[in-house]
C-alpha cells in the first residue's frame, strides 16, 4: 500500500505544490476552485502562468481517472495556461502516461509534466526535507510507528496503532505547528494553552512525534517527581505532563505546595542540552494560576506559553478540518450531499462555537444513527449545544455502566488501576442498585468495562481512564442529583475518591448548609477505615524500582476528617483525625505534609473552640507529625518550603521541638555537606543545590559559605562530558498561504467527498 494513501485530497495537493516547487524552483500558490476552475495551483510571470492540476484517485481504477482528465481538458481553452502540471496518486506506467499525455495535448511543455505514484515517490527521495514536513507521510511506516508505540506516549494517552492513523488522516497541519515548534526549541519548555477541545493535545502529540522520529525518548509524567527521576543530560528526552494545572478546574491547593518544586523543574530542564518539556492547559486555568502564583506569572515563563486558540484558526483550516473529519467518518455519499444544500457548510465552518473536538465527535459519532436528512442540523445543534453528544448515548447505557463511569470520574482525573476501580465500583454499584431495586450481577464490573471501552473510556494496560475529557466535563453537570449523591458517601474506598467526591458536593450545595450537613455526616462510615490505604506504593520497571503516591497523603485525610467535622458538627471526625495524627502509621509525604501540617495546626488553633478538650491533644499531635517530617531529611527545596509554612503559620508561637528540628535540618545541610550531596552527581544538581543553599540562608540568616565552598569544590572535581546539543528538524511549510478562501471555494473542496 502507498504512504500517499494516508493523505486526504487537500494533504495531495499541497504536497505535489511542494514537489513542484523543489523541482520546478517555481512557488505555486494554493488557488481556490470555484466551480468553473479546477486549478490547484497557480504561478505566474509576467503574461506567463503555469497552471497545476492534482488528482488524487489512489483507490479509483484508471478509466475514472481518464475520465476525470477529459473533464479538465474541457475548461482549459478558457484557463490558456502556458504550462500546464498534472499530479496524480495512481501508478502510472508509459502506456497510461501516454493516454493523459494525448488526452491533454498541447497544453503539456513535456511529457515529463505528467507526475505519477513512482514519479513522486522518487522526487520525496531526492528531496528528504519535504517528507520532514508531511508528518502523514513518515508517521505510518512501520519502524517509526513501533518507535512510538514503544516510547510510553500512546501508551499514556491510550492510543493504540489503528487510532494513530486515524488521528493522522483528520490532522490538519496550520502555523501553530511552527510557531510553537519554534518556542519548544528557544525556550526548552512548551506551555500550550487555550479552552477546551481546540486540539491542545494533539498539538502535543504532534510535536513529540517529530522528536520520537528523530531518535528521543518520551516520558508522559503526571507528578514532578516521575520527571526528577527520568531526566537524564546525556540522553535527549522530551517529557510531556497534560493539563498540568488540573482538567475542570485549577488545583490550587497542590500548584502552591508544589510550586516550587514545579520551578526546579522547569531549571532543571533548561539546564539541560538534550531535554524539552510540554506542558498543556486550559488558558482560563492557566490566567488564574498566574493571579495566585509569581512563577507561573514570571516572564521568562510566560515565554514559553503558546496560546492555542480556535480563533486563530482561518476559515481555510476550519473547512480542512471539518473536511478530513468527514472523509474518515464513514458516513455516507447522502450525508454529504446535504451539506452541500444551501448555505450549511458556511454556517458549520463559520460557527461561533466551532471547535475541531466537537466537530470530531459529532463526525465519529453520527454513523448509523443520524440520518443524511438530519445531518447538517445535527452538526448545527452540537456546535450549539457540545453536551448533546454525550446526554443521549450516557441516557441509553445500562445502570452498571453507568455506574462504572460514575466511580471513574470521582478518581484520579488521570484515570484509575483496573484493581482501583473494581473497589470503587463494587460498593457503589451494590449500594445503588439496592436502592433503585435495579438486578445486578457477578459480572457487572467487567461486562462494564467492555460495553464501555472505546465509545466511553480507554485501557491501556492496567490503567483506565476517560476516552475525552469533555465526558468527564459532561459529568460535572450531570451529577446533580441530591438524593443519588446522598449514597455515596458511604461507598468510599479510598480517601482521594472521597476527597472528590466530597469537593464535588461543596461546589454543588455550597450554599446549602443543612444539605452538606447531612454528607458529610453520610462520611461516617468510610471514616472509621480512612488509613486503610497507604500513601506511597511500590513499584518497578526493567532497570530499577522507585516508590510512587498511591492515596491521599497523611494531612489530606486529616484535613478532610476536620471538614466533615466542622461541616456535621459529629465530635467522631474531630476524635478520628487525633487517631489518624497519633496511630496510623502512614508514612509522611514531605513535599505535602510539610507543608500542610502548619496550616492544619493554625486551623485547629484559631478554628477550634478552647473549651474542647480535643484541641490540644490535636495541636500536639500535629506538631510531633510536622517534627517527624522535618527529622526525615526532607530535599533542600522541601525543607524551604516547610520552613516558609512553618514561619507564614506558626510565626508567633512555634513549638520548641519544631525549632529544635528545624536547627537539625539546617545543621546537617550547612555542617554535613559533603553527606547532604553525596547522591549529587551532575553539574546541573550541584548548581541547583548552591541556589538552594542561598535561599536556606536568606530564609533562616544562617551562614551558607562553607557548604557552598564543599559545593564549589565537588563542582571543580567533577569531569562533565561536554554532551552535544540533539535539536530535531522541523521542516516548514512551503507553500503555506493566507489566501482567501471563498464559499465557493469550500464548496468546490467538499464536492470531492461526492467522488
Amino acid at each position: 500500500m502507498s504512504r500517499l494513501q494516508n493523505l486526504s485530497s487537500i494533504d495531495f495537493e499541497e504536497l505535489c505544490r511542494d514537489i513542484a516547487w523543489a523541482e520546478t524552483g517555481l512557488r505555486f500558490s494554493a488557488f481556490g476552485p470555484g466551480p468553473d476552475c479546477g486549478i490547484d495551483g497557480r504561478h505566474s510571470k509576467g503574461e506567463y502562468e503555469t497552471i497545476l492540476q492534482c488528482k488524487h484517485y489512489i483507490g479509483s481504477n484508471f478509466s475514472t481517472l481518464k475520465s476525470a482528465v477529459t473533464k479538465e481538458v474541457a475548461k482549459l481553452p478558457k484557463l490558456a495556461p502556458n504550462r500546464y502540471i498534472f499530479f496524480t496518486s495512481q501508478s502510472l506506467n508509459p502506456f497510461r502516461s501516454a493516454q493523459l499525455a494525448e488526452l491533454l495535448g498541447e497544453y503539456l511543455e513535456e511529457p515529463g509534466d505528467i507526475w505519477g505514484q513512482e514519479d513522486i515517490e522518487d522526487a520525496l527521495r531526492r528531496n528528504p526535507q519535504i517528507e520532514n514536513s508531511h508528518l502523514k507521510l513518515w508517521l505510518d511506516s512501520t519502524a517509526v510507528l513501533e518507535r512510538i508505540l514503544h516510547s510510553g506516549l500512546e501508551a499514556y494517552t491510550q492510543t493504540t496503532k489503528a487510532e494513530i492513523l486515524k488521528q493522522l488522516k483528520v490532522y490538519v497541519r496550520n502555523e501553530s505547528f511552527d510557531e510553537a515548534a519554534k518556542i519548544l526549541e528557544e525556550q526548552k519548555i512548551l506551555v500550550i494553552s487555550g479552552p477546551p477541545g481546540v486540539g491542545k493535545t494533539t498539538l502535543a502529540k504532534m510535536l513529540t512525534y517529530y522528536y520520537l522520529n528523530d531518535g528521543w525518548q518520551f516520558y508522559a509524567i503526571g507528578t514532578l517527581d516521575e520527571g526528577f527521576i527520568r531526566i537524564e543530560d546525556e540522553t535527549p528526552t522530551i517529557f510531556f505532563f497534560d493539563d498540568f494545572l488540573g482538567r475542570i478546574e485549577l488545583n490550587r491547593h497542590s500548584l502552591l505546595l508544589r510550586e516550587s518544586v514545579f520551578a526546579a523543574f522547569v531549571r532543571r530542564i533548561r539546564g539541560s542540552t538534550n531535554a524539552r518539556f510540554i506542558l498543556t492547559t486550559r488558558s482560563h486555568i492557566f490566567e488564574e494560576a498566574r493571579q495566585i502564583s509569581d512563577y507561573v506569572d514570571d516572564e521568562h515563563f510566560q515565554l514559553s506559553q503558546y496560546l492555542l486558540d480556535v480563533s486563530l484558526y482561518t476559515r481555510k483550516i476550519r473547512a480542512h478540518i471539518l473536511y478530513n473529519h468527514l472523509s474518515a467518518s464513514g458516513l455516507t455519499k447522502a450525508h454529504f450531499e446535504t451539506l452541500l444544500e444551501g448555505d450549511w457548510l458556511k454556517k458549520i465552518v463559520d460557527h461561533k462555537n466551532y471547535n475541531p473536538r466537537v466537530i470530531a465527535l459529532a463526525s465519529s459519532e453520527s454513523k448509523g444513527v443520524v440520518a443524511p436528512a438530519d445531518y447538517p442540523d445535527h452538526l448545527i445543534k452540537v456546535l450549539e449545544s457540545p453536551e448533546l453528544i454525550w446526554s443521549k448515548p450516557l441516557y441509553t447505557l445500562e445502570i452498571k455502566s453507568k455506574n462504572l463511569l460514575v466511580a471513574l470520574y470521582f478518581g484520579s482525573e488521570y484515570g484509575q488501576e483496573i484493581n482501583q476501580l473494581r473497589s470503587n465500583y463494587l460498593e457503589l454499584h451494590n449500594t445503588i442498585c439496592a436502592h433503585y431495586r435495579q438486578p445486578m450481577n457477578p459480572t457487572d464490573f467487567n461486562d462494564a468495562l467492555r460495553l464501555l471501552e472505546s465509545g466511553f473510556i480507554s485501557i491501556s494496560g492496567q490503567l483506565v481512564s476517560f476516552v475525552n475529557p469533555s465526558l468527564r466535563d459532561y459529568l460535572k453537570s450531570y451529577l446533580v442529583d441530591r438524593e443519588f449523591l446522598l449514597l455515596l458517601p458511604s461507598t468510599t474506598q479510598r480517601a482521594d475518591w472521597g476527597g472528590a467526591l466530597w469537593k464535588h458536593v461543596k461546589d454543588i450545595f455550597k450554599k446549602e448548609s443543612n444539605d452538606l450537613r447531612k454528607f458529610a455526616k453520610r462520611f461516617m462510615k468510610f471514616a472509621s477505615t480512612i488509613e486503610s490505604t497507604p500513601t506511597f506504593e511500590s513499584e518497578r520497571d526493567v532497570y530499577q524500582w522507585w516508590v510512587s503516591l498511591d492515596d491521599m497523603a497523611l494531612s489530606g485525610r486529616v484535613e478532610l476528617l476536620l471538614e466533615w467535622w466542622e461541616a456535621s458538627g459529629s465530635d467522631e471526625f474531630i476524635e478520628k483525625a487525633l487517631k489518624v495524627l497519633s496511630e496510623s502509621g502512614l508514612v509522611l509525604v514531605p513535599w505535602r505534609d510539610g507543608q500542610s501540617l502548619p496550616a492544619i495546626h493554625w486551623w485547629v488553633r484559631y478554628s477550634v473552640k478552647e473549651r474542647h478538650p480535643l484541641k490540644n491533644k490535636l495541636l500536639e499531635a500535629i506538631t510531633n507529625q510536622l517534627v517527624l517530617v522535618i527529622r526525615s531529611k526532607p530535599t533542600p527545596n522541601d525543607l524551604i518550603d516547610i520552613i516558609k509554612s512553618v514561619q507564614m503559620n506558626m510565626g508567633d508561637s512555634i513549638p520548641n521541638s519544631i525549632d529544635d528540628a528545624v536547627a537539625g535540618a539546617l545543621h546537617y545541610e550547612f555542617y554535613e555537606t559533603e553527606d547532604a550531596i553525596s547522591h549529587l552527581d551532575s553539574e546541573n544538581e550541584l548548581s541547583e543545590h548552591l541556589e538552594h543553599l542561598d535561599s536556606l540562608a536568606a530564609l533562616t540568616g544562617e551562614d551558607a559559605e562553607r557548604a557552598k565552598y564543599i559545593v564549589l569544590q565537588r563542582l571543580s572535581e567533577l569531569e562533565e562530558l561536554d554532551y552535544r546539543e540533539h535539536r530535531p528538524s522541523f521542516a516548514s511549510r512551503g507553500s503555506t498561504t493566507s489566501e482567501e478562501f471563498s464559499d465557493d471555494a469550500m464548496r468546490s473542496l467538499f464536492s470531492s467527498l461526492l467522488q
